[in-house]
């Protein structure tokens, strides 16, 4: 099969195209090469592989040639995350809407085209969550008191008993509602494809992603890598809140498994979350990080909340457990995997 992968010199994206090649697919890899991330293009790409280094935003027909037999498109190209989408919107709502409605330009000249998946994101639900009291079954939206956290209270609770509840594994039935500029631009390249009907399209949901070439000392680094840095250096990382915070992070070789999957027989479904559905605090997760690098290293909880966090995060891997026909990597076997190699 002749896969075009765009974003593919990214972390997820060279490593689909290392899953791909190593099932015997045939590769064109496009990538802008944003000049916010790269200096020059990553040791790790591929001689094997033919690479494009454009922009979509630039690509206009007529197709180039290389993509006219093209049989499947995997769709990653995406600038984020929150904080560049605040400094520059215009940049990132361009890119990542304005070059998906590009790329579905492009996709109507591909003639051969069997298969579209979609790299969707977690930050299309906003803060959609649901918790559960349960003593009483009563339902609450995420949303906290600014009274409870001024007492230094961070859990959702009860407004009437103050029971705490717990967060419920949030599904892919949920309606996005983004709470910043880099969640809508990833809902708007969904809503790009509504009208499309050239071929099937899957969007994968991901949760925050890790595994190995994740920047550590990117300044949109995700949490897990900054804790990985720090933890590394031997820094103690310092947790708002009370560090129980709840994440979910999905293991990149769990992204290339999905789409290999997809590809290979298909999906029931549009939309699949791709996550661990295993709760992780903050702390767990320092504490494992800091066994798998070999650093006795202890965070500071530091108390505290910041406007606009939310508690708990948590997705519904039911769809992506029949998808692989197993369960999805957890983050205390995966952490291993992703930063052995910084271990002192």
């Amino acid at each position: 099969m002749k896969v075009l992968v765009t974003g593919a010199a990214g972390f997820i994206g060279s490593h689909v195209v290392d899953g791909l090649r190593a099932a015997g697919c045939q590769v064109i890899g496009l990538d802008s090469l944003d000049p916010g991330t790269w200096t020059r293009p990553p040791s790790y790409l591929r001689a094997d592989v033919d690479y494009i280094f454009t922009d979509l935003r630039h690509c206009v027909p007529p197709l180039d040639p290389r993509l006219r037999d093209v049989e499947a498109v995997i769709h990653l190209a995406a600038l984020g995350g929150v904080g560049r989408a605040g400094l520059e919107p215009g940049n990132v709502l361009t890119a990542n809407a304005g070059g998906t409605a590009r790329l579905i330009d492009l996709l109507q000249a591909m003639p051969q085209l069997q298969r579209v998946v979609l790299a969707g994101s977690f930050s299309v639900y906003g803060s959609n969550y649901q918790y559960r009291v349960p003593s009483t079954g009563r339902m609450l939206t995420a949303a906290r008191r600014q009274a409870d956290l001024d007492a230094g209270c961070f859990d959702v609770m009860d407004p009437d008993t103050g029971e705490v509840a717990d967060i419920l594994p949030i599904g892919e039935a949920t309606p996005p509602a983004p709470l910043e500029g880099y969640g809508a631009s990833k809902y708007m390249q969904e809503l790009c494809f509504r009208a499309f009907t050239a071929a099937p399209v899957t969007i994968l949901r991901f949760s925050s992603v890790y595994g190995t070439r994740l920047r550590l000392d990117d300044g949109e680094a995700t949490i897990i890598a900054k804790l990985a840095g720090w933890i590394a250096r031997g820094d103690a990382p310092s947790l708002y809140e009370d560090g129980r915070q709840i994440r979910d992070w999905a293991y990149v070789g769990d992204i290339v498994e999905a789409v290999g999957a997809v590809l290979e027989r298909g999906c029931r479904w549009p939309i699949v979350n791709v996550c661990s559905g295993e709760p992780t605090t903050l702390l767990q997760a320092c504490h494992t990080l800091a066994g798998v690098v070999g650093r006795a290293v202890e965070p500071k909880v530091v108390g505290g909340f910041r406007f606009g966090d939310m508690r708990h995060c948590l997705g519904d891997r039911s769809r992506l457990t029949a998808l692989l026909g197993r369960a999805p990597c957890r983050f205390e076997d995966g952490a291993g995997l992703a930063f052995g190699e910084l271990r002192r």
